[in-house]
């Protein structure tokens, strides 16, 4: 009986460990996925650093972005005047957008929102 009651115990233990083996892989892919959002999210800034309001062709808008090195996912730049109401103030309020829907326990969202000034850089 009591071979029994110790093998329940160790089968219990067991299971939790390797239930948290899983969580963990599945945490550091979801990380690994942050990191790959977070530098495509920095080149499209970057880019905008370098060019400045000559990337913008209308006083608000989207632009797509390229998001290769992540598996079924979506990137979105999107600006408008800053603030809002006054469109000659000289700032733009840019945020971009990096979604990723696979696989599913690792989905997720990355957005960084800055200013960019008219005579170029954040």
């Amino acid at each position: 009986m009591e071979c029994l009651v110790a093998a329940a115990i160790l089968a219990i233990g067991v299971v939790g460990v390797a239930s948290m083996f899983t969580y963990a892989s599945v945490s550091d892919r979801k990380a690994t996925y942050m990191a790959q959002a977070r530098e495509i999210a920095d080149r499209a800034l970057e880019d905008l650093r370098t060019s400045g309001y000559s990337r913008f062709t209308q006083a608000t808008g989207t632009a797509t972005i390229a998001t290769p090195d992540l598996p079924r996912s979506s990137g979105v730049m999107a600006w408008q005047p800053y603030p809002a109401a006054s469109p000659e103030a000289g700032l733009k309020l840019v945020a971009v957008n990096i979604t990723w829907d696979w696989p599913k326990p690792t989905a997720g969202t990355y957005r960084v929102v800055t200013l960019v000034s008219q005579q170029g850089g954040l």
